[in-house]
């Protein structure tokens, strides 16, 4: 799987190692509107270049000087701030919030840390993190057994990374095309499965991990996890069936398949004919997407990726 050039963490990496001076700010707690998650990074040079967001445009500039502040200083800032109802109408957000965040200088001890995050996302893994308010000291921990990606209490803050989501796409279609953009935009990965010569080309999808093979070919070394979203759109029982299959023996988080309600059942009867259980078989998003009486190929996309995107942030 690739790595993602827009988490901040490894951004972080990598401006580190070319000696540029940094903070690293984490969303602690949000209330009220606030348009960034808990556990949500910016990553700041001694310069005021920075990627990531912690509140989606409101606090940024304050935030970023606040670092630079932290950068002049050594010592890590735990704050709060208060967003007003008159500034988030103009960042587009119906109310107000607050939002507590902790600005920590990135060190050597922080780079080893996150360099290790960033492998375990790399290879498939979840890891957990805990930062002590006071120093911004990080440590890995076991995870804690409730699970929760984030978890604050008096001294610290536990975050769960979890790795990239990756979507298994079988059939190079027109579909599949308009998915491959909407899922980097919104930092899904994304492969192509195809065995058919001229449809899994490079000059129809450009920067996508493409895979000329039969999909019982690919998953003998390319197994399903469960962070991994499984979408057949050939239309084609004997493409479509192999991965979906796969996708059945394993804890992946989404199963989609392309066709009609006449279609699927018979999908049904032959992958019932297979032994899997009705049970296992309701795991299938089918018809694929969401409801929102798509028609064209860019559509039906946007309603299956809204389908996994949904499927991945309840699992």
């Amino acid at each position: 799987m690739e790595k993602s050039n827009t988490n901040p963490l490894h951004i972080a990496q990598n401006w580190f190692e070319q000696g540029r001076k940094l903070a690293l700010v984490t969303v602690l707690s949000v209330w009220g509107s606030a348009p960034r998650p808990t556990g949500s990074h910016l990553i700041c040079d001694d310069q005021g270049n920075f990627e990531g967001s912690v509140s989606g445009g409101c606090i940024e500039a304050e935030v970023i000087a606040q670092a630079a502040e932290v950068l002049a200083t050594g010592q890590t800032r735990d704050l709060s701030f208060g967003i007003s109802d008159e500034t988030a109408w103009s960042a587009g957000l119906s109310c107000g919030g607050t939002i507590r965040l902790l600005i920590a200088p990135y060190d050597a001890a922080m780079h080893e840390m996150v360099t290790q995050i960033v492998q375990a996302q790399h290879d498939r893994r979840r890891v957990t993190s805990r930062t002590e308010l006071v120093t911004g000291q990080i440590t890995l921990i076991p995870a804690p057994d409730n699970a929760k990606i984030t978890q604050l209490d008096e001294t610290g803050f536990i975050q769960t990374y979890r790795p990239q989501p990756h979507i298994v796409v079988i059939g190079a279609v027109h579909i599949a095309q308009a998915l491959a953009q909407m899922a980097q935009i919104t930092g899904y990965g994304l492969s192509i499965i195809d065995p058919r010569s001229g449809f899994a080309t490079a000059e129809r999808f450009p920067s996508v991990q493409l895979h000329e093979t039969w999909p019982e070919e690919f998953f003998k070394t390319n197994q399903p996890d469960n962070f991994t979203a499984l979408v057949a759109l050939s239309h084609i029982p004997h493409l479509d069936d192999p991965a979906l299959t796969a996708a059945l023996k394993s804890d992946c988080f989404y199963i989609g398949a392309l066709g009609s309600r006449k279609t699927h059942a018979k999908r049904l009867e032959r992958l019932t004919a297979a032994g899997f259980e009705a049970t296992n078989l309701e795991r299938i998003h089918a018809p694929i997407g969401l409801a929102i009486s798509a028609q064209e190929p860019a559509e039906i996309a946007v309603a299956i990726l809204a389908e996994i995107i949904q499927a991945y942030r309840q699992a």
